[in-house]
């Protein structure tokens, strides 16, 4: 028997919205990158300051190495199989952020780091158990801390599924070691500068719980089903999927969804019948050419639609690139020699020295440029401008506005009022 898709913590948001993605995306291999190693790193650092008792800065210029996902002190090995990480001025400001707010809630209370927890009687799944990044227990709450160290969108706590898995398995392990009423889930992203926490009764945890077992058996009839080529299942598993922002975001098999294909294509272009009869080119031509007459409503419905078929756009082009690059054909498309890159010296030093021996002048060779701010703030951190020095430094700094941008109301700055009479009427001026 083909083995179950994993439930992961990390993709509940998915396979809780949308059961057959996580079926579709089973056996497309984990990518990985250069920033979700950075994550890790970063993640390692935390987790050995607070194990340790020490402070990020107590790191300052160390090196961790990231091999196969798995993160450790370097000291001077390396290799081109492995990433490699320094604890630089700014991860150790932005760990010691999270380091600060998890401590502060600590306080009195039982810290448990990087502890593994167990939810799998709660969802009723084999194996079914994540890594909380922290745990905190009080006498009547439990807290789970999780560390987001990306810069790419806000994660909030509210409605969290991979917090609340981690919260049930929190609960499982340590249910029985105190009197819990409620559960805090905190986020915390310090590169965002953003922070979300949200509270609920152990009561709603397990409702939850019964909402996740329910969806859990259904995603496991469908496998079984599939597998068995049962009619209904088959059926079942084209009405399994849910296109939506958050859920696709970080799906594998986005690219090669039908469901997510089909929902963006009807967004833009309408109803339609069979989608590989349909002329992409002029459909999506008419669309674009009415965008300027569409009303209010229909406009917002286009523009919260955007995150969603950016995020579709980019696995398409990804995949297809691909398969190219792996020799395989894709009907219309080839690979050629792209631009060629900026010149550069191929040894800086030589070409110093040949320049040096022709008497140019030091402005005539090297290009001079004065730090900006925030190198001169470091130089502050680092002691080489003083408390005082950097006072007067501080007053000769200036910072532009933000530009008015557009956000979902639930952004929790307050709206600019905008009045277009007194905003254009100098426009001929």
């Amino acid at each position: 028997m083909t083995s179950h898709a994993k439930l992961s913590p990390s993709s509940a948001h998915r396979w809780m919205q949308c059961a057959g993605s996580l079926i579709l995306e089973k056996d497309i291999p984990d990518s990985s990158s250069e920033h979700a190693a950075q994550g890790t790193a970063a993640h390692f650092l935390a987790s050995e300051c607070l194990e340790q008792g020490k402070d990020a800065t107590d790191f300052l210029n160390c090196f961790i190495g990231i091999k196969k996902g798995n993160a450790y002190w370097l000291d001077t090995a390396f290799d081109d199989n492995q990433s490699r990480f320094n604890v630089d001025l700014e991860m150790s400001e932005n760990i010691q952020i999270y380091l600060d707010a998890v401590r502060s809630q600590a306080v009195g209370n039982e810290l448990l780091v990087e502890q593994r927890v167990d939810f799998s009687s709660y969802i009723g799944a084999e194996n079914a158990f994540g890594t909380s990044d922290v745990i905190i227990l009080t006498d009547d709450e439990i807290q789970v801390h999780d560390l987001k160290y990306g810069r790419g969108v806000k994660v909030y706590a509210e409605n969290n599924e991979q917090l609340k898995l981690y919260a049930l398995g929190a609960l499982n392990n340590f249910g029985a070691f105190g009197d819990f009423k409620q559960v805090r889930q905190v986020i915390h992203q310090p590169r965002l500068n953003h922070y979300s926490e949200a509270v609920c009764t152990v009561d709603e945890l397990l409702e939850f719980a019964r909402e996740s077992k329910n969806q859990v058996q259904y995603i496991r009839c469908l496998e079984e089903g599939l597998e068995t080529g049962d009619g209904g299942a088959i059926a079942d598993f084209g009405g399994s999927f849910n296109p939506g922002e958050k859920q696709c975001q970080w799906c594998k098999a986005k690219a090669t969804c039908p469901a997510l294909a089909e929902h963006i294509l009807k967004t833009v272009a309408g109803e339609f019948e069979d989608l590989d009869a349909v002329d992409l080119n002029a459909q999506i031509n008419t669309a674009t050419g009415e965008v300027t007459n569409l009303e209010n409503d229909r406009l917002s419905k286009f523009f919260s639609a955007i995150p969603l078929i950016e995020g579709w756009i980019k696995a398409v082009s990804g995949l297809v690139h691909n398969k190219l690059h792996q020799g395989e054909s894709v009907p219309g498309y080839k690979i050629v020699q792209g631009k060629q890159g900026n010149r550069a010296w191929e040894n800086a030093e030589e070409a110093e020295q040949m320049l040096k021996s022709m008497r140019l002048k030091t402005d005539q060779m090297y290009d001079l440029k004065l730090i900006s701010p925030t190198t001169a703030e470091k130089l502050k951190k680092e002691n080489v401008i003083g408390v005082r020095q950097w006072t007067k430094v501080e007053n000769l700094i200036t910072r532009a506005d933000g530009k008015p941008t557009v956000v979902p109301e639930s952004d929790k700055r307050p709206a600019l009022i905008v009045n277009p009479e007194n905003d254009f009427n100098n426009l001929d001026a």
